[in-house]
């Protein structure tokens, strides 16, 4: 029986392409966003991202470790706060999306 063990993938590994900091509401519509640093600990930015949130009376949920976001409420409010790789200013196709 071959019992190979699979790498775990983490998403907020540091990497040489820019990055950004993404809040997004439950349409997926940016609320806020903060660009990055190349090779920048993506891990320690996202958990005091969410430290923040808490801080300032939000409940936030934990960062899984396969995860490179968490969600978090606040008086009926609930966001999605997460590590983006791709420019989040820059439209995605996708379905029900303007086409140019």
């Amino acid at each position: 029986m071959n019992r190979c063990r699979r790498s775990s993938y983490d998403p907020l590994k540091a990497i040489p392409e820019p990055t950004w900091l993404v809040v997004r509401d439950k349409c997926t519509q940016v609320l806020e966003v903060r660009q990055l640093e190349r090779g920048a600990d993506l891990r320690a930015i996202l958990e005091a991202a969410r430290e923040a949130r808490m801080a300032a009376g939000w409940k936030a949920d934990p960062i899984g470790r396969a995860s490179s976001s968490f969600f978090c409420t606040k008086d009926g409010t609930r966001v999605m706060v997460g590590i983006e790789r791709r420019d989040p200013s820059i439209a995605r196709l996708n379905h029900g999306a303007p086409r140019n």
